[in-house]
């Protein structure tokens, strides 16, 4: 019998990822050394841990809130009014999801009718699969390395159409490390109001900065709490990528849907999970800037080693830990250098073409690893381009 023929065609609008594709490859080369890996390499840190062992003596093994522990959602609304100056009802415009890809999954899913156009931007995080699983038409709107990879609102304005329902913004992005500032965000904000569209803001890097940059939420300027799911994870912050524990603000009938929803996909976030995010939200935040000072100067080392190689060309990232070199210069796609990298030097890296046609001629490197596995990739990099080269 062959199944395939019984499958539903929605199912096939689901790609295989591509960095999933580069993981496979590096996992069967010996001696690898993996800067394409997207979550930090620290531990979860030591308290937040104390409280999950806490939490299953004290008997949180049973199922939770659909919309997540009330003790939880009212920790959360504290930080979003201290930290992304929203404010937020605990009860009625928070839930607790898994992941902040469970809160992507869901707005397309709940948000996206046959044919409704969704604006991203390129290069960006592939939000392409869960939006034509529901039906969605992705629109991508390019982001420039001549502007630092920032989005120009003009750019946006052109590609809307009276099919756009929704456009999702990630900022701090993935996978170029650029931050959008008031006046970009205003401007999408101005957008979104005049043209009666919702916004999905994907906020995982949020406390990842460099240099004195801010971030700002959307949905905190005026008029966009109405029609803005903001989209936060404890994954990147705090090194929690296993957890599986996230959550998003969005309008009440959003998060009903989402709560409704949740008790027929998996009952609830797993309450040991909950318990430990909550005393991650809640604790001194010292292990966060630890950890963001460590990314700083790995992040000083890719950029001067990247930059030091000829051919290459590398913007210093102002946010998160990826940088996004150009590497157009080899006459090799994307894929063909990272390929090429991984079989022949053992690195891996992520073409840049994952994150969409803009992303191609870059490759994306982290630097969610130790100093010395980045000196280590970036001296095989080197002796890769150099044999290119001979």
């Amino acid at each position: 019998m062959k199944f395939d023929k019984h499958l539903s065609s929605r199912t096939h609008e689901v790609e295989w990822s591509g960095i999933r594709i580069m993981f496979a490859l590096a996992d069967e080369t010996p001696d690898v050394v993996n800067l394409g890996i997207g979550q930090p390499d620290f531990d979860t840190p030591e308290f937040i841990r104390d409280a999950a062992k806490k939490a299953l003596d004290d008997g949180y093994t049973r199922y939770p809130p659909a919309k997540g522990f009330e003790d939880l959602r009212q920790a959360i609304a504290r930080k979003l009014q201290r930290e992304n100056n929203i404010i937020a009802d605990p009860d009625t415009d928070i839930y607790v999801a898994v992941g902040a890809m469970q809160v992507i999954f869901n707005t397309c899913l709940h948000l996206l009718n046959k044919g409704d156009e969704v604006i991203v931007i390129d290069p960006g995080y592939d939000y392409y699969s869960q939006i034509r699983l529901f039906g969605g038409v992705p629109v991508p709107v390019p982001a420039r390395e001549s502007n630092r990879f920032k989005v120009d609102p003009d750019d946006i304005k052109a590609a809307i159409t009276d099919k756009t329902k929704l456009m999702i913004i990630n900022t701090p992005s993935n996978p170029t490390g650029a931050i959008f500032d008031a006046n970009i965000l205003r401007a999408i904000a101005q957008l979104a109001m005049e043209h009666d569209l919702i916004v999905l803001s994907d906020e995982p890097y949020e406390h990842i900065l460099f240099d004195g940059n801010q971030h700002l939420s959307i949905g905190s300027f005026d008029g966009m709490a109405q029609r803005t799911i903001s989209a936060f994870t404890l994954s990147k912050s705090y090194a929690m990528t296993g957890w599986r524990v996230g959550y998003t603000v969005a309008p009440p009938a959003v998060i009903d849907e989402m709560e409704k929803l949740m008790e027929h996909m998996v009952s609830g976030v797993t309450a040991v999970a909950q318990r430990a995010a909550l005393a991650a939200i809640e604790a001194p935040q010292d292990c966060v800037r630890e950890m963001v000072n460590t990314y700083d100067k790995r992040r000083r080392i890719v950029h001067e080693g990247l930059n030091a190689i000829d051919g290459i060309q590398c913007l210093n990232p102002e946010s998160t830990f990826y940088a996004f070199p150009n590497i157009s210069s080899f006459g090799l796609s994307s894929w063909e250098f990272a390929r090429y990298l991984v079989k022949e030097h053992q690195v891996a890296v992520v073409p840049g073409s994952i994150f969409g046609q803009s992303g191609e001629g870059y490759v994306r490197l982290s630097f969610a690893a130790s100093i010395g596995q980045l000196k280590e990739g970036i001296a095989r990099i080197r002796r890769g381009i150099e044999a290119l080269k001979s």
